[in-house]
Order: structure tokens, then C-alpha cells, then sequence
């Protein structure tokens, strides 16, 4: 249908229901602003005057049910719209029209309205029966609930569906969310079960329900949502070059426009809402809906987060059985509604540059949400966020040797803002292959809800790592901590790196330009200067030519980003650790079988640190590392003499770089839990010994690497610790605890072993490598 003369356009229906049929009686409910955008709908609503329509506006869902009451008339929901000169792209456009909102509005309106009429639209929403939105209301809320404003909500819905033919999918705000959840007949239902079992009365639960839903509930608006992301993008544009595959962001669109999509990002940086608020705005994806902790909800963070979908959940509240069903049916509505979510399952920044083991409680949440709601088209949508150079990687490496985190407040925002003013490379973002929710909480196989949950997380975290970029000053990073204090020649850092260069494109490693820059003289000099630059490492020009080395107490900073590429090796390194032990067979030792049952042992021992595949998918990653290493591993069997020289032909040898740190840091945690004998260990005091001990056993060089003391390295321990029984005490205690020690020994012996050929092959200008 076309408007009227001198109106704006119209952007209508498109479903069999519109136009409403001749002779039917229309209700259009008018969503207006000003007296001009009511002139305006009522100039369209005009046009519907034919073919024996009857049409009357009215201006409020109330004075719309009293019209259309008497003759069932079709209710049809219609609001003005005023669009930036390019309404796909232009934000500061937007955001200028938005603030057009004030008591001055009206004229600023007429004025645009007689310069730019094709910047104002008509949206129409579906249409529907008044008897049809009353049996909706019956199936969905109390019979004693507002209908006025269940059809007020319902306009909401459909108009906010309408605006976004016109504005792209970049909103998706939900309106009046706590009465729409509130009125909900099985939320209602399900309060008053919970309230029977917890002995408590339905309004009582219902009361404080409501009380979490204000507290916890987010309403987008547009103006906040333009707002906050120009000022994401001021935050992070200066320090970082965003990167981001436009393939990827092309599926995401395609997806979002039939699935509520749940981004589970990893977490290295306070940046990381900011960076992925710009990946969704900046190309046209759905605002989402960011979920953190409610200690971020100061101002001005608080307010205006509200405003911008963020979600601010309580830190603690496993013992409030009301809070926690209303999170999950909130979380539930939302994704229902389709509309997508962001949080971080790590539950916090990680210290060591890993991803660190997830955290379920949000998932188990959602998890309830889509089995009670049967929601079969949520998919996950795991997420690598990795920099370059991050400006905050100093304050986190010292809570790694025990310093109190810094409280957030508005002084430490505004120092974290001066801060992103250097250059620091580029931010990586890229999208690791989406996960159906229900059909993986449904194909594992198992009965225990939890350990089902658990296995979907961690394969959430296994596809985040598979997305992860290798980035350059995260390998420059890789091969010089491998080489101890010594400094090397530009000459020499490449031909350190040449073998882990040619081993992750064997592997197929996702890399971006810089990295693959990493083969030519020039891009490891512009890695090196970055470095340099920010202290991570030194650079000395007094004698004869540069020499690079690790800075002075830069040990943990240049691991933390080693260690967002770590994964990458972790395999080859157990491999490399494997084959050695096999190689010291002794005559009725087969060595094959031992250097399988060694990789599954130390595939155990570091299962708190890393993610692994399944134990048969394992076998199948390890058979290719050791193909790699020894072509003819599968078609003869390798005996104990052949072993060795085959390892020390390698081209790449990595186990030194990958593991020593975290098992020299395990060692230490086993010495102490040794010296307690049969006593019970309690771990936060043995964390604060082991922070003393690792100390010491550094200045008596029987800690190699810096970043070895750690308490978040030892608290990992403890875990491994705990789920050996190590940790309760009591006869036979010394026995395991010392067993556990010697078995830490026993790996440090082959590191260094390791070390000592690569480190022996490093210092031959002879020496070639192959891609392995």
C-alpha cells in the first residue's frame, strides 16, 4: 500500500493477513512522540479507508482494547521512524538523530521532515484479531494480569520486528521485559512449585522474583547503544587494529537471522566487551546481551550498561534457589526471543594467557532454560579474543605472584582508558566452529547431567583454542624463552623460530599476516621492535650487532602471550617426552607400548591445564604428532636404538618451551606436600609456602623459569593434587605424596634432556631442520 500524498513512505506487512480484508474494522495504535508523527499515522491510517474499512487511531493500548472491543476489530500497531543520511553504516548520523529526542523535537522533526521527507518512514506491525490477542493473554499470563498492557507489549514486538527490515538486525530490544516474564502463565506455575518446596508463599516468591528481575534485567535503547559503541571503539581503536575474517562475520549474519546466537569469548583483557561490541555493531550483528558480574555496575558503567543489553548478575548466590530460577528463566525469555547473548565462561581475566577451565554455573543456567522451554536453535558460538601486546598483562602477572587484584571503580576506569593511547598491534577475533546447545546436551552419551555439562563445555573450550590466531610476538615469545638467559642475533632468533614456523604450517595453525611475515628478515625485526618497544624484551646494540633476549622480570609477561599459542604444541610436546622415555627402554621393555602408556600418563597429569581431546581422539593426535617426528612409526615397529635419533633429527623440538614452566611450578607444589608427610595439606596455605619455596629454589637454580612461581600455577596443582587424594593427609599420605614428587623428577629430567639437544643443535650454524 502506498501513503498518502505528502506523507512519508510506509514499510508495511508482508504475511497473507495485510492488508486487513474489506469491511474489517482497524484499530491503528499509534506509538507516537509528537503531534507530527501522530499527523503522520493518521495521514497513513487514511489510506486504509477503502473498501469498507473503518479506521480509528488511538494513542494508547487502553483507548485501543475500548475501540475495538464492540466489533472485534483488527488491531494494527504503526510508529514513525526518522533515518540517518545512511541508516546501515552512518552511527554518528544516528546517534545526531537520536539526540533530535528533546523538548525541541517536534520541530526539528518538521524541519527534516520538509528537507528530507525520504528519511522518514511509516513501520507498520502484523496485525491481529482483539480476539486473538485475548486468547494469547489466556494462554500466557493470569487472568487477573494487565491486558492493555500485554497488547502494548505485543506492539512492541512486532514494530521492533518491522524496524528492523529498515535498520539492519543491529537492534533487538526487548520492551517491558519484567512484566512480560512476570505474566508469563508457566513462570507463574513454576514460582508457586518452587514456593511449595521451599515452604514459603507464592506472592512472597513472586515479590522477590520481581525484585531480581529489575535488578538483573537489561532494556537496549537506541541512543545508549550508539553511544556506547563509539565509545568501545575510542577505547580500543587507538591501541589496537581490529581483525576480524569477513567470511565468519557473513555466517554469523546468516545464522542470526534464524537462531538466538550465545558468543562465549575467551577472556584476556577488560577490552574484550568493548572489541566485541565493535564486531557486532560496526558490521550490522544484533547487540548482544553481555552477562557479568554486577561489581562492573558502578557508574557511569552501571547505567548505561542497563541501557546497552549488559546483564549484571550477583557474584554469589548458590544458596538462593529464587534468584537462581529466575536467572535461568530470564536467560530462557531471552534466547526464546531470540535474542543473543555474550559472557565469559572462564568466570575471569585469565593470569597465564590460556584459556583457563570453564566455569559452569552460567551454562548450567541456560542449560536448564532450553531443556524446560525445549529450545532446539540456540547455538553457542565459541570465541578467540587474542592482542599482541596487552597494556594490563603487568598488573596480572603480579596477582600471579601475590599481589591483591585492584578494586574497579570510576578512577580505575579512567586509568585503564589513558592507558590504550601506544600502539599495541592488533586485536584478533575469530569464531570457532557454533554448537546446537540442545543437540549436544543431548549426544554425549551420558546420564549425569553434570558430567554432560561439563564435556559441553570443554568441547566449547577445545573449538575456542581451535579458532585461536597464532600471533607473532606470541611465538617471538615461544622460541626465546626456550633459550634460558642467553641473547641471540637477529641471525639467530630466525633460525630458532624457522622450525615452529614450518611445524605450525604442517599443522595447519590459523596465523594472520604478521605472523606469516615471521619467515622474512624484516617482519621478525618490526616483531622484535614491537617487543622492544614495551619492555618485554631487551634489545642491546653496544658491540657488534643487536643482540635480543627476554627483559629483566619479563619472564611472565612474555609467557602469558606464549601462552595464548600454547595450545597449539602442547601435543607434540608429550610426543617429544614420550619417545624419549622410549628411547631409554631397557632389552625387555617394549618401547612402543611404553611410549603410549607415558603420553596417556602425562596427558593425566596435566588434564587441569589443558584441554584434550577424548581419549581415543588423543590417540589419533598423537599418532600424527609422532608421524611427524618418525615417518615410519605406523608401517615398522621403532625400537629403543631407532628412537632417539629420529627425536633428535626433529625439526622442531618444543617440549622445554611448552612444559617446563608448568611442570617445574607442579614440582614445587609436590616437594612441599612431600614435607608435610602424613599431615593434611590446606591448600591456601600451602600456595603461600609454595610462593617462598619457589623463591628459593630460583636462587638455587632449581627453578629454571620465573613464571614457574605462580599461585595460579600451584592452585592448578592442588587440584591435580586433590583429585589424586593428596590433600586429605592420613596413613600412606607420604607414600603417594613422595610417589608424585619423584614422578615430577622424572619428567624434569627428560625436559632438560630436551633442552640440552636443542640448545646443542641451536649453537651449530650447521644444523638444518625439517618440517616437522
Amino acid at each position: 500500500m502506498t501513503a498518502l500524498l505528502d506523507g512519508p513512505a510506509s514499510v508495511e506487512p508482508t504475511g497473507e493477513a495485510w492488508p486487513p480484508p474489506p469491511g474489517t474494522a482497524v484499530v491503528v495504535l499509534a506509538q507516537s512522540t509528537t503531534s507530527l508523527e501522530r499527523g503522520l499515522i493518521a495521514g497513513w491510517a487514511a489510506g486504509l479507508e477503502s473498501e469498507g474499512r473503518t479506521v480509528t487511531v488511538a494513542d494508547d493500548a487502553a483507548g485501543a482494547v475500548r475501540a475495538a472491543t464492540a466489533a472485534d476489530a483488527t488491531v494494527v500497531p504503526a510508529k514513525v521512524v526518522w533515518l540517518p543520511e545512511d541508516s546501515a553504516q552512518d552511527s554518528v548520523g544516528e546517534l545526531a538523530q537520536v539526540l533530535r529526542r528533546g523538548p525541541w523535537r517536534g520541530l526539528g522533526q518538521a524541519r527534516l521532515l520538509a528537507r528530507h521527507p525520504e528519511r522518514s518512514r511509516v513501520l507498520v506491525g502484523d496485525p491481529a484479531r482483539l480476539s486473538e490477542l485475548r486468547a494469547r493473554f489466556a494462554e500466557r499470563a493470569e487472568a487477573t494480569g494487565d491486558f492493555p498492557a500485554f497488547v502494548a507489549r505485543q506492539a512492541d514486538i512486532v514494530l521492533e520486528r518491522t524496524e528492523r527490515r529498515v535498520r539492519g538486525d543491529r537492534y533487538r530490544a526487548p520492551r517491558a521485559v519484567v512484566e512480560e516474564v512476570l505474566s508469563d502463565r508457566d513462570f507463574v506455575a513454576r514460582a508457586e512449585e518452587l514456593a511449595v518446596r521451599l515452604g514459603r508463599t507464592p506472592d512472597g516468591v513472586l515479590a522477590d522474583a520481581r525484585a531480581y528481575l529489575e535488578e538483573m534485567a537489561s532494556e537496549e535503547r537506541r541512543l545508549a547503544i550508539a553511544l556506547w559503541a563509539r565509545l568501545a571503539r575510542g577505547l580500543h581503536s587507538r591501541a589496537y587494529r581490529l581483525e576480524v575474517d569477513p567470511a565468519q562475520l557473513a555466517r554469523l549474519r546468516e545464522l542470526s537471522a534464524s537462531h538466538p546466537l550465545v558468543f562465549l569469548p575467551s577472556h584476556r583483557s577488560n577490552l574484550d566487551p568493548y572489541v566485541m561490541t565493535s564486531v557486532t555493531y560496526d558490521n550490522g550483528l544484533p547487540h548482544n546481551h553481555v552477562l557479568g558480574g554486577i561489581n562492573m555496575a558502578f557508574w557511569p558503567l552501571g547505567p548505561l550498561g542497563r541501557r546497552v543489553g549488559a546483564v549484571f548478575i550477583r557474584r554469589t548466590f548458590r544458596d538462593n534457589e529464587v534468584y537462581r530460577f529466575v536467572l535461568a528463566r530470564y536467560l530462557g525469555f531471552l534466547v526464546a526471543k531470540r535474542f543473543n547473548l555474550e559472557w565469559y565462561m572462564e568466570g575471569g581475566r585469565s593470569r597465564t594467557g590460556k584459556l583457563l577451565p570453564p566455569k559452569l554455573g552460567l551454562l548450567n543456567y541456560l542449560a536448564d532454560a532450553v531443556e524446560e522451554m525445549d529450545l532446539r536453535d540456540v547455538l553457542v558460538i565459541p570465541t578467540s579474543i587474542v592482542y599482541d601486546l596487552l597494556h594490563e598483562v603487568g598488573e596480572m602477572t603480579s596477582e600471579s605472584k601475590g599481589a591483591v587484584k585492584q578494586a574497579e571503580g570510576l578512577g580505575w576506569l579512567l586509568r585503564y582508558a589513558r592507558m590504550q593511547g601506544r600502539d599495541m598491534g592488533s586485536a584478533h577475533v575469530s569464531f570457532g566452529e557454533p554448537l546446537n546447545l540442545h543437540e549436544a546436551l543431548h549426544s554425549q552419551g551420558v546420564s549425569d547431567e553434570r558430567l554432560t555439562r561439563s564435556k559441553v563445555a570443554f568441547e566449547i573450550c577445545a573449538r575456542i583454542n581451535r579458532a585461536t590466531v597464532a600471533t607473532a610476538p606470541a611465538l617471538v615469545s615461544f622460541a626465546l624463552l626456550g633459550v634460558g638467559d642467553r641473547a641471540l642475533t637477529l641471525a639467530e632468533v630466525r633460525e630458532v623460530l624457522r622450525p615452529v614456523l614450518a611445524y605450525t604450517a604442517a599443522r595447519g595453525t590459523p596465523t594472520d599476516e604478521a605472523t606469516q611475515q615471521l619467515g622474512t628478515r624484516e617482519g621478525v625485526e618490526r616483531t622484535l621492535a614491537l617487543l622492544a618497544e614495551h619492555g618485554v624484551v631487551e634489545r642491546y646494540a653496544g658491540g657488534l650487532e643487536p643482540v635480543y633476549r627476554i627483559g629483566p622480570e619479563q619472564e611472565l609477561v612474555a609467557a602469558f602471550y606464549r601462552n595464548g599459542t600454547i595450545h597449539w604444541f602442547v601435543t607434540r610436546a608429550i610426543a617429544e617426552l614420550a619417545l624419549l622415555r622410549a628411547g631409554a627402554c631397557g632389552p625387555d621393555e617394549d618401547p612402543v607400548a611404553t611410549a603410549w602408556e607415558d603420553a596417556f600418563r602425562l596427558r593425566d597429569l596435566l588434564k587441569f591445564e589443558f584441554f584434550f581431546a577424548e581419549k581415543e581422539g588423543f590417540r589419533a593426535e598423537l599418532l600424527a604428532e609422532l608421524v611427524l617426528i618418525e615417518p615410519q612409526w605406523q608401517s615398522k615397529p621403532a625400537s629403543a636404538r631407532e628412537i632417539g635419533p629420529a627425536l633428535r633429527a626433529a625439526g622442531a623440538l618444543v617440549a622445554h618451551r611448552v612444559l617446563r614452566s608448568f611442570v617445574e611450578s607442579y614440582a614445587v607444589v609436590a616437594d612441599r606436600l612431600a614435607q608435610l608427610g602424613d599431615a593434611p595439606a590446606h591448600p591456601e596455605a600451602v600456595v603461600k609456602d609454595c610462593l617462598g619455596m619457589g623463591q628459593q629454589y630460583r636462587l638455587q637454580r632449581r627453578v629454571t623459569s620465573a613464571e614457574a612461581v605462580s599461585s595460579h600455577l600451584f592452585r592448578t596443582c592442588l587440584k591435580l593434587a586433590a583429585n589424586r587424594d593428596l590433600l586429605a593427609g592420613g596413613p600412606g599420605a607420604a607414600g603417594r605424596r613422595a610417589a608424585f614428587a619423584a614422578e615430577l623428577a622424572d619428567v624434569l629430567g627428560r625436559l632438560e634432556e630436551l633442552n640440552r639437544v636443542e640448545t646443542a643443535r641451536s649453537l651449530d650454524p650447521t644444523t638444518t631442520g625439517s618440517p616437522a
